[in-house]
């Protein structure tokens, strides 16, 4: 029976992976395919840089939403209008989009965000530190429990840094943090909301350009509203198989995890399983560095 269970789970994993990169790698290739606007040759534009990046994040992420698939991809395009500091900080319009999908139906796991705003950007050695402001509609489409579809002004800080990552042969212990914090929901209405990552892994073994990583991952999330969802921590250990190429880096993973929604005394615990794609790209060539 569990065998049978965990095919489920992983077909509907495999599914849905496929129709989200389907969706986002269209939108990606499509950019990527057009030529420079002969009306930029030539002109101030020639110096804007265009970079962009999207990851798809998919699996059984949550130990307290049992066998739940959740599927999330993000895209974001931007452009360097300004720059100073040895391109240290800079200015980037940017348009992006959230897609996030499961199976089991909660509205939170069941929507989809265009955005279209700006950030500054403080470059440091392996991070960023950004704030920004964008107009956001965003559409809750499966049980939406009275969350309607809204538009309205987000406004966002955010943080990066990386260390020793796994795409260089010589490093051993590749780990990132991020958080962000900010009113980033149209649909739940001015909520302060703040989220944090921790991952620190060991590089255990190479096999060409793959590298086996057993690591430990913590997430933390807050907001001022109390929704069970954003109030949680997730913690856990695990291994997972990561393989950079050029500019793309794709991670297997499998790891055991608990997590605490503290504010409802909700607690779970089991096994995850799930997977990572992400891609970085500079159009046309036109890079800020």
């Amino acid at each position: 029976m569990r065998v049978t269970k965990r095919f489920v789970t992983m077909r509907r994993l495999i599914q849905m992976i496929a129709r989200v990169s389907v969706i986002v790698l269209a939108l990606t290739c499509a950019v990527l395919a057009q030529a420079p606007p002969h009306a930029t040759k030539g002109s101030v534009l020639d110096a804007v840089a265009l970079p962009g990046e999207m990851y798809v994040m998919g699996g059984t992420l949550s130990p307290y939403e049992k066998n739940d698939v959740q599927a999330d991809s993000y895209f974001e395009q931007r452009a360097v209008v300004f720059s100073t500091w040895n391109n240290s900080f800079t200015v980037t319009p940017y348009a992006s989009m959230n897609l996030v999908l499961d199976t089991s139906g909660f509205s939170w796991n069941n929507k989809i965000q265009p955005s279209l705003g700006f950030k500054l950007n403080k470059h440091v050695k392996n991070g960023v530190f950004s704030i920004g402001t964008a107009y956001a509609h965003e559409s809750r489409f499966r049980n939406t429990d009275g969350f309607h579809a809204s538009s309205a002004r987000t406004d966002f800080a955010s943080g990066w840094f990386g260390w020793q990552p796994a795409a260089e042969k010589t490093n051993r212990w590749p780990g990132s943090t991020w958080v962000v914090v900010g009113r980033y929901s149209p649909v739940e209405h001015g909520n302060l909301i703040e989220q944090a990552q921790l991952t620190q892994g060991y590089v255990a073994n190479r096999f060409g350009n793959k590298v086996l990583i057993p690591f430990l991952q913590i997430d933390v999330g807050h907001d001022s509203k109390g929704f069970d969802w954003e109030n949680k921590v997730i913690g856990g250990a695990g291994v997972k198989l990561g393989i950079p190429v050029g500019e793309t880096y794709t991670e297997f993973a499998a790891a055991y995890s608990y997590e605490d929604r503290y504010f409802t005394g909700h607690k779970a615990n089991g096994f995850k399983f799930f997977l990572d794609f992400s891609y970085g790209w500079h159009l046309f060539g036109r890079r800020a560095n």
